[in-house]
Formats: structure tokens, C-alpha cells, sequence
């Protein structure tokens, strides 16, 4: 790298109090790759030495310093710095600390599947599972599971050929086949379903009483699933089982036998009625 050259890759910086050591260390050498400088050209360290010695902030030079002494960090091989720096700045691991903490692991609110399952890799990168890496790394991601859709349908799968990347793609099938089924629920108008009231007294509001499948269907809506937005020989879901009655043609919500007398609220959410 001649000194006309320009230097990709930007300013690099660590600071030990809010860094973490192993992720600069990767991103120098990746620097120095992007930078052309290599162990053929630079055999003795000297460059890399230098600039990894410009990168630290002036509080983690005086630690490094402090660890040479009293050898001058001038005559401090670059190796030997990555070592000292190493020995200084990697935190001591314990396995079982790691597989406890691994094993508690679960999906939080709001995160990702694609996020959920980097950090199940991340928190087995120090557990040493060894050949059953992959295994560990299924059964977290699947019993950590937060969305108990997505877990279901896992469940359903056999232990012996599901793996990991297998898990983390059904799992999102599930949720995007979820995520199109509220676009089109959200595209027609759901049945609007009260619950039964006895006894109610006089100046009291009283819901009205749930129309009967027939009323609905007189009232312009499919026999199948109840919406308004198609006729019921166009009813995408009329191939579907009743999870009431076990028939087809038909969802659990528009069932004739299971009365009139109330239907809960619930029943308008139609991803209960077509999960797998």
C-alpha cells in the first residue's frame, strides 16, 4: 500500500470500556484485507502494528502499555500485542455458565425470527456442543419460540430430520401465511358477532342476537367463512375441514351445528378457523 493510496475501510477505533474486543478484532483484520496488507508485504508486523496501536483511545493505550511494561510497546511484536490484548480483554468462559444461560434462552417481544435465531447461534458459539451443535441449536430456536402458531406447527415436524435452517423456514412460513391472511380479512368486512345476554334489565344495553348462518347468507354473505367481499362458489378456503364438525364446505365459524345461541368474539379471528 503506497502512501497515494487511499485507505478503505475509514478510521478504525477501540475503546475496551464499550467495546467489545473480539468484534474489532475481526473488523481489523478485515480492514487490513481491504487495505492490502497482508503477511507477505508486511512480515513483520510493523504496519498492522501501527495502525492497531493508532486505533486504541488513549485510556486502553495506557492499559496496553501498562501490560507491556517493562518491555517498550515499540518492541512489542504485532502477534504478541494480538496475544496480550487477548489474554487482557477475552473474558474467561465457563461451559456450563454458557449452557445455562443457552437453555433459558427464549424469543422476546417484537424480535424477529431472523433475529430470534442469530441469537441462538450467538449464545451457543461458547456452549462446545462439538457434533450436536445443530441439534442444540433447533431445539432452542424451537422451544423458545414466542408465537405459539409458529411453535405448534414445529411441533408437528419429526426430530429426526428437522434442522435448524429447516425450522427457521417454516416457522416464517407461518408467520407470512398469518400476515396474508389479515390482508384479506382485512380486505372484506368480518361478520360482526355479539354474545348472548339472558336477563338483561330494562335501560340496559342488550347486544343483539347472532343472526344464524342462513340470516348471514341471505344478508349477502359466503356459507364458507362468513365474508361479504366474494360469493361462496369463489370461496378460497371451501376445500377446508370444519374444526367443529369435521365437514367440508364450510368453516367452524359459519357451522350450523354448533347453535345459535352465541358466538364468541373470537370466532372473527379466521386465522384460528385455517390453522394447520
Amino acid at each position: 500500500m503506497s502512501s497515494s493510496t487511499c485507505i478503505f475501510g475509514g478510521n478504525l477505533n477501540f475503546d475496551h470500556a464499550c467495546h467489545e474486543w473480539q468484534i474489532f478484532k475481526d473488523r481489523f483484520v478485515q480492514f487490513c484485507i481491504a487495505n492490502d496488507i497482508t503477511e507477505e508485504n508486511d512480515a513483520a508486523g510493523l504496519k498492522r502494528r501501527a495502525l492497531l496501536l493508532t486505533a486504541l483511545v488513549d485510556d486502553t493505550y495506557r492499559v496496553v502499555k501498562d501490560l507491556a511494561f517493562p518491555t517498550l510497546l515499540d518492541n512489542v511484536e504485532y502477534k504478541a500485542l494480538v496475544a496480550l490484548l487477548d489474554r487482557h480483554l477475552e473474558p474467561k468462559r465457563c461451559s456450563f455458565a454458557e449452557r445455562s444461560a443457552f437453555y433459558k434462552a427464549e424469543q422476546r417481544a417484537g424480535e424477529g425470527l431472523a433475529e430470534w435465531a442469530a441469537r441462538v447461534r450467538r449464545a451457543a458459539q461458547y456452549c462446545g456442543f462439538g457434533t450436536e451443535l445443530d441439534t442444540a441449536l433447533r431445539d432452542r430456536f424451537v422451544l423458545g419460540l414466542e408465537d405459539a402458531k409458529e411453535k405448534e406447527r414445529l411441533f408437528a415436524e419429526s426430530v429426526d430430520t428437522l434442522t435448524m435452517n429447516k425450522a427457521l423456514e417454516l416457522a416464517q412460513g407461518v408467520r407470512c401465511a398469518r400476515q396474508a391472511l389479515r390482508g384479506a380479512r382485512g380486505a372484506g368486512e368480518p361478520p360482526q358477532l355479539f354474545e348472548m345476554r339472558a336477563g338483561s334489565g330494562a335501560g340496559r344495553a342488550t347486544p343483539a342476537a347472532a343472526p344464524s348462518p342462513a340470516a348471514q347468507t341471505r344478508a349477502g354473505r359466503c356459507k364458507v367463512c362468513g365474508y361479504r367481499n366474494h360469493t361462496t362458489d369463489q370461496c378460497r378456503f371451501s376445500d377446508l375441514t370444519c374444526q367443529n364438525c369435521n365437514k367440508k364446505g364450510h368453516l367452524r365459524r359459519m357451522c350450523k351445528s354448533r347453535g345459535n345461541n352465541f358466538l364468541q368474539p373470537e370466532d372473527s379471528d379466521i386465522e384460528d378457523d385455517v390453522a394447520v
